[in-house]
């Protein structure tokens, strides 16, 4: 049908794969269609896990990197950051090519969407020397987001969750987080000219994420918010109409 120029990215899920979390969400998003990023750390991946990573592939689902370790990025020094990049797209683009993908770019995201103020190199001149090296082209993607779903704050439901994601596409609240005797805990906002879209990001490290994928796919279904994969970017959009 028609749809407005108005976009809300799919899920991007951070930090997996989880064991048990990560693919109850899969069966979700199996079972509703829908296609999501995977922004995995690649030090995570491991024998046990590693049906996981080849489902995400297989269901047409984009896997991505979130670093090798989720080290602050800020923080480290240009060989850290060198090698550390080398290491995780290498291990992303040797999975994609046993299965014969050409998955190129690859999206990457910076732990804590932190980066770039390390006075002594810059990160995006270091990603483009890795992807020279690796690929002979500068298609390395770096991916941040809109719609921080504050999954990981302790105090969050699962309703939260998707409700945050609700007030950004119809209006209502979002959540973020504030730091009360040095604990984090959820903050709510009034959003009063909801965007309509943004990128979402949770974490498939989060059990109650799971819950919160069921509810707001459910509420996608609701509202008539369409998820449609954009191959030109190997990511998808939702859509409201």
């Amino acid at each position: 049908g028609d749809w407005s120029s108005d976009v809300c990215s799919s899920d991007l899920y951070d930090d997996g794969p989880h064991i048990s979390y990560t693919p109850q969400i899969l069966d979700l998003l199996g079972m509703y269609g829908v296609k999501a990023t995977f922004f995995v750390l690649t030090e995570n991946i491991n024998p046990q896990n590693r049906h996981i990573i080849d489902r995400i592939i297989l269901e047409g689902h984009t896997l991505a990197s979130h670093d090798h370790d989720h080290d602050n990025n800020n923080s480290e020094s240009e060989a850290t950051f060198r090698d550390e990049l080398t290491k995780t797209i290498s291990e992303i683009q040797s999975i994609f090519e046993e299965f014969g993908v050409d998955n190129t770019p690859i999206f990457y995201r910076f732990p804590y969407g932190a980066y770039g103020t390390n006075g002594a190199y810059h990160h995006m001149n270091v990603m483009k020397e890795v992807s020279n090296e690796l690929f002979g082209e500068n298609c390395i993607n770096f991916a941040f987001w809109d719609i921080d779903t504050a999954d990981w704050v302790g105090n969050m439901t699962s309703q939260n969750v998707a409700d945050g994601v609700k007030g950004h596409m119809l209006g209502g609240y979002g959540f973020t987080h504030t730091k009360e005797n040095g604990k984090w805990v959820k903050k709510a906002y009034k959003i009063k000219n909801p965007p309509k879209g943004g990128v979402v990001l949770m974490h498939d490290v989060q059990k109650k994420t799971i819950k919160g994928t069921e509810i707001l796919l459910g509420m996608a279904n609701e509202h008539a918010w369409e998820i449609v994969p954009r191959s030109e970017e190997h990511t998808s959009e939702l859509q409201s109409p």
